[in-house]
């Protein structure tokens, strides 16, 4: 595939040009995929041009000038095509909003397959994959351009063309990478998190478990105030089609934990609120406070921790321990550790195995069942530093102490 030799057609602005090309996409049953929005102050992110890429041609969807997409959202939906992208959640939930909630089929993300076959520095940026596997270098000259002016510059039309011209050929290298380390079907569970509305339809009653805790944590009740106030935040983001965090920023939710308003005059004095956000929000906000304070102690969620620095030094220094040897286990076997694991999700082993992302999947295959062992006294860590790297060997235990 020459990358270089792909030809480029003209815009599409017509109802009859999307039709068409959305047909001669089917047929074909394999393209790139890229998008550009604007997502600053929305919910959904305001849709601005869709790029393509066959193995022949580029195509650019103007989206300003064809606001009904149908055609196209069924392509992304058809489990018999399959759609190339990088980075693909946003793009992809640009897809389930506007084809009516239906979520995409067939996805291959060049990131997540990027950090399969472990190359350094994941979340690997499109621009870096392509130098590497290519060998051509693109212009950032338009990563924070207006993508919803018109006319479109010429700048701005090169960008957008290279941002597809290169995935269907660095998706084929990958692919034979994946192939070669028999990883294809660790790439198929990471692509399942595509296939879920979940993904990019959030519970509105589990957003709160996404806000960051101060230092000292929260209590139950205090927990229960997040979750409320939290889950109305989502709600009516949605609903209004404004970003979650331009209605209520994180710094401003904790403040109305941590020093609740009990009538709405108090909200002037809640840092972070804006000016005539104590009538409109308000009253909103309130409710879900007092419907929080009204709930019995067996309704109420469990306490959310702080920061790390909050941890007990011998919970911390364990919890820092498997995340460091998971890491290592990682680089041993060619896996981006930052795709693989977190300090939290190997810190879960500790607080409830049965639930822990860790030990499922590939990951509990080749991570997470070695550390389990370890942290269970079934296995002994020998660990040594080969060329500045941290080797790692797990040797069963012959003789286990009673507890």
């Amino acid at each position: 595939m020459h990358t270089n030799k792909l030809i480029d057609r003209e815009i599409v602005r017509t109802e009859k040009d999307l039709r068409d090309l959305c047909a001669e996409l089917e047929g074909i049953g394999r393209f790139a995929l890229d998008t550009e929005f604007l997502a600053e102050r929305s919910y959904v992110p305001q849709l601005c041009l869709i790029q393509v890429a066959t193995e022949t041609f580029t195509a650019l969807i103007d989206t300003v000038a064809l606001p009904n997409l149908k055609p196209f959202w069924s392509l992304v939906q058809n489990p018999a095509i399959e759609k190339v992208l990088h980075a693909a959640r946003e793009d992809l939930r640009l897809a389930y909003y506007g084809g009516g909630k239906v979520v995409p089929c067939n996805v291959f993300d060049t990131q997540i397959a990027a950090g399969i076959v472990g190359l350094p520095q994941y979340p690997l940026s499109y621009g870096r994959l392509v130098e590497g596997i290519c060998g051509e270098r693109l212009s950032k000259s338009e990563t924070r351009s207006e993508w919803d002016k018109r006319p479109l510059t010429v700048e701005q039309i090169r960008y957008a063309r290279d941002d597809v011209r290169f995935l269907l050929s660095v998706a084929d290298k990958l692919k034979s990478t994946l192939s070669g380390l028999d990883r294809t079907s660790w790439m198929d569970e990471e692509m399942e998190r595509y296939y879920s509305p979940a993904t990019f339809e959030p519970d509105p009653e589990a957003a709160f478990q996404r806000v960051r805790a101060p230092r000292q944590g929260f209590t139950r009740r205090e927990a229960a105030i997040v979750r409320a106030i939290s889950a109305w935040r989502e709600r009516y983001a949605e609903m209004t089609n404004q970003s979650v965090r331009f209605i209520l920023k994180d710094e401003t939710l904790i403040e109305l934990v941590l020093r609740p308003p009990q009538r709405i005059s108090d909200f002037v004095r809640v840092r972070g609120m804006a000016l005539g956000d104590d009538v409109t929000l308000g009253p909103q906000i309130l409710d879900c406070i007092n419907s929080a304070r009204r709930l019995s102690d067996v309704e109420l969620p469990p306490p959310i921790a702080g920061s790390a620095d909050s941890e007990a030094p011998s919970a911390r220094n364990v919890a820092d321990l498997l995340f460091v040897l998971a890491s290592a286990l990682c680089l041993q076997n060619s896996i981006a550790p930052e795709l693989a694991v977190s300090r939290a999700t190997a810190a879960e082993i500790l607080i409830d195995p049965e639930t822990a992302q860790i030990l499922r999947g590939w990951r509990g295959r080749e991570i997470g069942r070695s550390l389990l062992a370890f942290v269970l006294g079934e296995s002994r860590v020998d660990m040594s530093v080969v060329n500045r790297s941290l080797a790692l060997g797990f040797t069963p235990n012959s003789e286990l102490l009673d507890v």
